[in-house]
């Protein structure tokens, strides 16, 4: 089952979330992205979900020759763009590489949604629980729409890709995006695009 059933069986209806809304010096994040839910029907309870973590993790430098698919950053995937994630170590440091491939290739991960936290500029980071709350919540109300199965008897498990605090808040970047994507629950490799998949 799914590890989501527990947020899941709490929510209903569909999503738009997808407009930010102009802030200021005291705009409250958290209060914005509780009443984006709360008016597209989502239930206004709390849940320690959170994304897993699938990544490969590698302890030997990456030779980026050797990966398919081009390395790209991981904030300029779009809508439908399949890709895998690989964790490397540079300089001691973890690094993690995305490499975008074909749909028809086998790959980890596939885009299915994408929104904006909606606060605007100024505003203060609202925290990672807060953050990854509403993006979980909001992926959940457009899955069925994408894979065309309900999330509860999936074989696929839903994932986040969220603003960072440095981007949120700084000057020039004021980062709200939020990515939504799919893996398969065993971990295997998907083999085709989800859309409409019934996977």
């Amino acid at each position: 089952m799914p590890a989501l059933v527990a947020l899941v069986a709490l929510l209903a209806a569909a999503c738009s979330g997808d407009e930010a809304t102009s802030g200021s010096p005291t705009a409250d994040p958290a209060a914005a992205a509780a009443q984006a839910l709360e008016d597209a029907g989502a239930a206004s309870t709390t849940t320690t979900a959170a994304p897993v973590t699938t990544s490969t993790e590698r302890t030997e430098p990456l030779d980026p020759t050797s990966v398919p698919g081009a390395i790209v950053n991981q904030y300029t995937l779009g809508l439908g763009d399949c890709f895998d994630q690989l964790r490397d170590i540079q300089n001691g440091l973890p690094v993690t590489i995305t490499t975008k491939l074909g749909c028809n290739t086998p790959h980890e991960f596939e885009v299915f949604h994408q929104l904006t936290f909606p606060v605007g500029f100024p505003a203060i980071f609202p925290g990672e629980k807060v953050m990854t709350e509403f993006a979980l919540r909001s992926c959940y109300l457009e899955f069925e729409g994408w894979v065309g199965s309900q999330y509860e008897v999936s074989t696929l498990e839903i994932e986040v890709l969220t603003p960072t605090r440095e981007n949120f808040e700084d000057d020039a970047a004021r980062y709200r995006g939020i990515h939504c994507f799919v893996h398969l629950s065993n971990g295997d490799p998907l083999e085709g695009p989800t859309r409409r998949s019934e996977l």
